[in-house]
């Protein structure tokens, strides 16, 4: 019985300390809801906290501090420990601190610190001009993840990120081009027609064929028309893809010529577009060799 009690009281002892940890987060919450910033500053120290979930208890009360703990988070960004510099980033996103953009978008730009798509997220949930040009700089970021984040980031901030997109798409190229695509045909804004329509004739021509279909606007018609006798099958398929919303009269005779394209996907999309333009089923040749009508991805 000796040989148990030694750790038998260490378990008593451990369990004890987790009562008193809840307890004290219970405490400390409280008092940062009346904006006392002892328990603010303690609070996000627990963010570090390697221990269990306790950041992941602490992080809700921060949050649930509001404007108060805007400050205090200010001063933890830059932090070394990348646990705790997340759920600061994370915590001035969600707060939508507009004082927060800048050191953010330093921690963005700064390649060498891991999980930045976390300042990405942030600073689309904070929005408005001031992130814009952060999140562009991030669109050609080495990690994918970083990219896709930026992207995501840039369509959430909307109409005020159009104008310096389609300038970007003035001297950009590679992945910062095509997530400036991706995002300005989510975005969907007529200003951003005539950069695509420019950037259709260019490498970047699936990607833009795709953004085309989403601005809907008649006057893409003819470039996608063209498309779908492009030599790369990705961009004959975006561009079948794209005529469906917005096609006319010249989209469904092309539609029916591609029903016999050599790439499945593009037959597929040829059908699923040209069902759209003219209110028909159509049937299209699958990669089994049956005729059948395409399946409906807009449920």
């Amino acid at each position: 019985m000796r040989t148990f009690a030694p750790i038998l009281v260490l378990a008593l002892l451990l369990c004890g300390c987790a009562r008193d940890t809840a307890v004290n987060l219970e405490d400390l919450a409280k008092r940062a809801r009346t904006g006392e910033r002892a328990a603010i500053v303690r609070l996000v120290e627990l963010l570090a906290a390697p221990e269990g979930n306790v950041a992941e208890q602490a992080y809700p009360a921060v949050v649930a501090a509001g404007a108060e703990a805007v400050p205090v988070l200010l001063e933890q960004v830059g932090t070394s420990d990348r646990q705790q510099r997340e759920y600061v980033i994370a915590a001035l996103g969600t707060l939508k601190a507009a004082q927060a953009v800048v050191p953010i978008g330093r921690v963005l730009a700064d390649a060498k610190l891991e999980r930045r798509y976390v300042a990405a997220w942030a600073l689309g949930e904070i929005g408005g001009a001031e992130v814009v040009p952060f999140l562009i700089g991030a669109l050609g970021d080495a990690s994918q993840e970083v990219r896709r984040y930026a992207t995501r980031a840039l369509i959430k901030v909307n109409r005020a990120a159009v104008g310096p997109l389609v300038a970007h798409l003035g001297t950009a190229g590679g992945e910062s081009a095509a997530g400036a695509i991706r995002a300005l045909g989510d975005i969907a804004d007529p200003a951003a027609l005539d950069v695509l329509l420019a950037q259709a004739a260019g490498p970047l021509r699936a990607e833009a064929f795709l953004a085309l279909g989403k601005l809907r606007d008649q006057k893409a018609e003819a470039v996608l028309v063209k498309g779908l006798g492009d030599s790369d099958w990705r961009a004959r398929m975006n561009a079948a893809m794209a005529l469906g919303p917005l096609g006319g009269p010249q989209a469904a005779a092309a539609l029916r010529r591609t029903l016999d394209d050599e790439v499945h996907v593009v037959r597929e999309w040829s059908a699923r577009s040209l069902e759209m333009v003219s209110g028909q089923p159509v049937l299209y040749k699958n990669s089994k060799g049956e005729m059948v009508r395409p399946y409906n991805v807009y449920h």
